[in-house]
């Protein structure tokens, strides 16, 4: 894929971003609303589109390719983990934040981001193999993630919160995957459906991460030269590496575009939220998804050149 498509496309994403900013500082759209069109986001029309996809993809997938794919996205979370503990040790991060760095580094937006965006530059059939992704997503963050935040909490244990693994998006990601294993013919109401409930996807993402710049104040975020040098190492120097060592391994070129793109979004706002949840500081994890999913126009393009 050439770097003037990918760039056009990162374009596209920061022309939305932008709009929700403007329509925020205009006071068209309140920044309350940000929570409402997170909700409809994360609850309706992210699912939607990852159903939407296996109805709308001419493109033949082996389901060994699949189950590689998941195999390959459980290993990617693995070296992420220990990714975290390096940067943490090479930046030198205060003991208070290392648990953040560790969850801005493993648990990237390969929702809100990932999925219009390899579905822009990879066509709806690569969003069978984000829906793999977002699978070992939810796997990871609701287990590991939540021993990170919930660690020194008193009363909450890991397994206390499976049950959380049980949401839309997670059922959205199976139902996607059984279509597609067992190649089920759905009704075409229900077709219809997820199509026009997928369809604001892109632009609803992107206007929330706008109203939440809006919010943020950019002079004391580039003043922290620190988290700049966990961004160039986490989504530079990270996805490039990786994606060079998938070159000696992996010949499907849709897997490998799927895997680099899921592998260079920029922090999710998962970790922000559930620190919010539960009464703590979200400060560092929501500068992170905002400054990051800002400059994502520039990484993502600059790693999408090397895959």
């Amino acid at each position: 894929m050439s770097t003037e498509v990918v760039f056009g496309q990162m374009l596209i994403v920061f022309a939305l971003m932008f709009a929700g900013l403007l329509l925020c500082k205009c006071n068209i759209i309140s920044k309350a609303s940000s929570k409402d069109f997170s909700a409809l986001v994360v609850n309706v029309c992210s699912p939607a589109l990852l159903i939407m996809s296996v109805f709308t993809t001419d493109a033949h997938i082996e389901k060994s390719s699949l189950v590689l794919f998941f195999g390959y996205s459980m290993i990617a979370y693995v070296i992420m983990i220990l990714f975290g503990y390096f940067t943490n040790i090479v930046l030198k991060i205060p003991k208070h934040q290392r648990g953040d760095y560790q969850l801005m580094t493993i648990f990237g937006n390969c929702g809100f981001i990932g999925i219009p965006v390899a579905q822009a530059l990879f066509g709806p059939q690569s969003l069978v193999y984000v829906a793999a992704f977002n699978l070992c997503y939810n796997i990871f963050f609701y287990t590991y993630g939540f021993w990170i935040i919930t660690s020194d909490i008193e009363g909450v244990t890991i397994k206390s919160q499976f049950k959380n693994m049980i949401n839309p998006g997670t059922i959205s990601c199976v139902i996607t995957i059984v279509i597609f294993w067992f190649d089920l013919k759905i009704p075409v109401l229900i077709q219809d459906f997820c199509t026009y409930a997928g369809q604001p996807s892109t632009l609803l993402a992107l206007v929330v991460i706008g109203i939440s710049l809006a919010d943020m104040d950019i002079k004391a975020a580039l003043k922290d030269k620190k988290f700049f040098a966990f961004t160039f190492l986490r989504f530079l120097i990270f996805p490039i590496a990786f994606i060079s060592v998938m070159k000696l391994f992996i010949a499907d070129l849709l897997i490998r575009s799927t895997m680099a793109l899921m592998i260079a979004v920029p922090v999710g706002n998962m970790p922000a939220m559930v620190r919010a949840q539960y009464q703590q500081d979200d400060t560092l994890t929501a500068k992170g998804a905002v400054i990051t999913t800002t400059l994502s126009v520039i990484t993502i393009t600059i790693v999408c050149m090397f895959i």
